[in-house]
């Protein structure tokens, strides 16, 4: 049985749509905006937040600049994307953007699901355990990363 949930977006923490893509943003954005909760992001936000220059202009990167994940050029906010996709393949590879997000019910029933494979269950069980230990010392939730 699927469990229903909703994202919100990191950025503006308005429901991603249904029917959108959600967007895993890396480090860069993080350091760029700090407040971020999370790090899965609506498209409208990627579009709206983003910047033009990863460079200054004697061609280095910019103080503090997070590299672009592996491969990538890293000229823009475009080249610090980590993954595109659905909110469950997201949440999914992402499980602790995630469970600070809105999709804690549904992460819980995927790693207690029989079928889930078991490396899926391991990681997203690892993620839980964290998301519940940082619950229970603080009784709020704490930013957290990836």
């Amino acid at each position: 049985m699927s469990v229903a949930f909703r994202i919100r977006c990191c950025l503006c923490t308005k429901n991603i749509p249904l029917a959108g893509d959600v967007i895993a943003l890396d480090g860069e954005w993080q350091r760029r905006y700090p407040n971020m909760r999370g790090t899965l992001a609506c498209e409208r936000c990627v579009i709206d937040y983003g910047w033009n220059c990863c460079t200054t202009t004697q061609g280095g990167f910019v103080d503090g600049h997070v590299a672009a994940p592996e491969g990538e050029v890293d000229v823009d906010s475009w080249s610090h994307h980590l993954e595109r996709g659905t909110h469950r393949a997201l949440v999914t590879l992402y499980p602790r953007s995630g469970l600070l997000q809105g999709a804690e019910p549904y992460l819980r029933s995927l790693a207690n699901r029989r079928g889930t494979l078991p490396e899926v269950a391991a990681r997203l069980g690892a993620a839980l355990d964290g998301f519940d230990a940082q619950h229970s010392r603080t009784g709020t939730p704490q930013p957290v990363t990836g």
